[in-house]
């Protein structure tokens, strides 16, 4: 769903008329796929192997010999920059016996990797350069112990890992997609700031429908973000199976140039763009904030990575107060209120498996992000 009509046009149309864009119908979404266990691990086999998965974001590892790991479902990675322009992915696992090459979440400036197990040392291009006793290992030469790399992409500065030729030929398409989608967030640009994880009880699904609508601002936020952000009124577009929701923030009521330039546009609205399936980034004038979600072991399990990157990099301690209160209000918005109402709505699923949600017009969001996901599970 893409209008033709000018965004800036849309959105005061909505925000003068108070409404919002609307599905052509209302969805009803099974319970079961948020607690069958088996349908977990075919997300899991398609959704994040056989589909592109957005892994990270280029300026965590802004220089040479930058680093960071983690474990996408049951595969440990190592990303690595190798240079000012190249970004490598391994597998995070020693051509000798197994063990991991890199043990931390992430690190610094590195000149190679040395396994912890056996000392068998590895280049930032992967390759192994010493062991130990080196005649016992003389038939098989140290080319053929390079560490397994996985294809990744830097677009924009988002990380795209593909894990087979399914997930390759997915990424092609969706590029031009992407394109559109991302084409005035260049992260890149943008500075890291900080990070947390947060291990939630609750299905990687529910936890990014979070996201996906602005109806229940004034019901749960209406101390943290009501004051702020006006409550279901939102544009609504897709781009493949992507998705970017544009919200008006109080603001827009008291600006007198009814958002006509592209300045005003990003200082009173917020975005909140999905890249399939399970990244999500939340735009502001000054900085972005990146919610990265990954199943669980169990169906009512998962991991959630949230990061904060600003355009003009924190050095002075007022600067530093600005950002630290940005993240703190995300964090508490989401971590405290959405969390454990979500929490919550996961426990009362197995009281009635055979109920299904109701997603209304108003939800069009939640209705394309499912419609994606039960579509990319069909195409395998």
């Amino acid at each position: 769903m893409k209008s033709t009509i000018n965004i800036k046009d849309r959105l005061h149309n909505l925000v003068i008329n108070r409404e919002t864009d609307y599905a052509n119908d209302i969805y009803r979404n099974p319970v079961k796929e948020y607690i069958d266990s088996e349908r977990n691990l075919l997300e899991k086999k398609i959704l994040f192997k056989n589909n592109p998965v957005c892994i990270g974001i280029a300026s965590d590892i802004p220089n040479k010999g930058d680093w960071f790991t983690l474990d996408l479902i049951d595969t440990p990675l190592l990303i690595v920059r190798k240079n000012s322009t190249d970004i490598a992915a391994y597998i995070n696992i020693c051509t000798h016996r197994g063990a991991k090459v890199a043990k931390e979440d992430s690190g610094k400036k590195a000149f190679s990797f040395k396994c912890p197990y056996h000392s068998w040392v590895y280049s930032l291009e992967g390759k192994l350069i010493s062991r130990p006793r080196e005649n016992a290992f003389d038939k098989i030469d140290k080319n053929e112990c390079s560490l397994k790399q996985i294809n990744i992409y830097n677009h924009n500065g988002f990380l795209w890992l593909n894990m087979n030729k399914k997930s390759e030929i997915k990424y092609k398409k969706n590029v031009k997609d992407l394109n559109l989608l991302l084409k005035d967030y260049n992260l890149n640009n943008y500075h890291f700031y900080k990070k947390k994880i947060i291990n939630i009880n609750m299905n990687w699904k529910l936890a990014a429908d979070t996201f996906l609508e602005l109806y229940h601002i004034n019901s749960l936020h209406d101390e943290t973000l009501s004051p702020i952000i006006m409550s279901d009124i939102a544009l609504f577009d897709s781009f493949g199976s992507n998705i970017r929701i544009i919200g008006p923030r109080k603001s827009v009521l008291k600006s007198k140039n009814k958002l006509q330039t592209n300045k005003e546009f990003k200082t009173h609205t917020i975005q909140v763009i999905t890249l399939f399936p399970n990244t999500v980034l939340v735009t502001h004038h000054e900085h972005v904030e990146v919610w990265h979600i990954l199943p669980g072991e169990k169906e009512n399990e998962s991991k959630v990575s949230f990061s904060l990157y600003s355009k003009e990099k924190a050095i002075t301690k007022s600067a530093k107060q600005h950002w630290d209160n940005n993240f703190n209000l995300a964090i508490d918005v989401v971590q405290a209120e959405d969390f454990p109402l979500g929490e919550d709505v996961q426990k009362g699923f197995y009281a009635d498996p055979k109920r299904k949600l109701i997603f209304g017009k108003n939800e069009p969001g939640l209705q394309h992000f499912h419609k994606s996901i039960n579509q990319a599970l069909k195409e395998g």
